[in-house]
């Protein structure tokens, strides 16, 4: 009868093994890189057209394809000094927030870069955590069915101890 109930404990616990650990999984963040900002010149208004007169030789109106001059009144002369200093500063502004702008771009790609390692090295994190807990959880279920191993041999050899002395008296 001990020999049938070792084999059974020896069956029951060397064939349960621990249940392994599986952490819950990090949901990943993806993200999509931000495109280079791009001026687009057609959105910015123009300032009223010229009004030139056209002039031959003799000074007589003429239409643009036969005139030698081209005539401007003093006001409108006056625009294109303004046209000119619009055209200077819309350039220097421009070319300053293009600047800007990709600049920015720059820090948030290089962000999404950061948050993407910090993912993986989450990641990899929490399977070294898994592999330790399971580490544990085996050494622990190991040293349990060694528990019992020797807890039932030390068992078994009391009684026929008890049994042997029995019948030797």
């Amino acid at each position: 009868m001990g020999k049938y109930l070792m084999i059974f404990l020896a069956f029951l616990f060397g064939c349960a093994a621990p249940a392994q650990f599986v952490p819950k999984e990090i949901p990943e963040a993806k993200f999509e890189s931000t495109k280079p900002y791009s001026i687009d010149l057609s959105s910015i208004t123009k300032p009223e057209k010229l009004k030139p007169i056209f002039v031959d030789k003799e000074f007589q109106r003429v239409e643009a394809e036969e005139a030698h001059y081209i005539l401007l009144v003093p006001r409108e002369y006056a625009k294109i000094a303004g046209l000119l200093k619009l055209c200077k500063a819309y350039k220097g502004i421009i070319m300053e927030q293009e600047s800007l702008v990709n600049t920015h771009i720059q820090v948030i790609n290089s962000l999404k870069e950061y948050v993407a390692m910090e993912q993986m090295k989450a990641e990899e994190y929490r399977q070294l955590w898994a592999d330790s807990e399971n580490a544990y959880r085996q050494e622990r279920h190991s040293g349990k069915i060694n528990e019992a191993v020797n807890k039932g041999l030390l068992g078994f050899i009391s009684i026929g101890s008890i049994i042997a002395l029995i019948l030797a008296l």
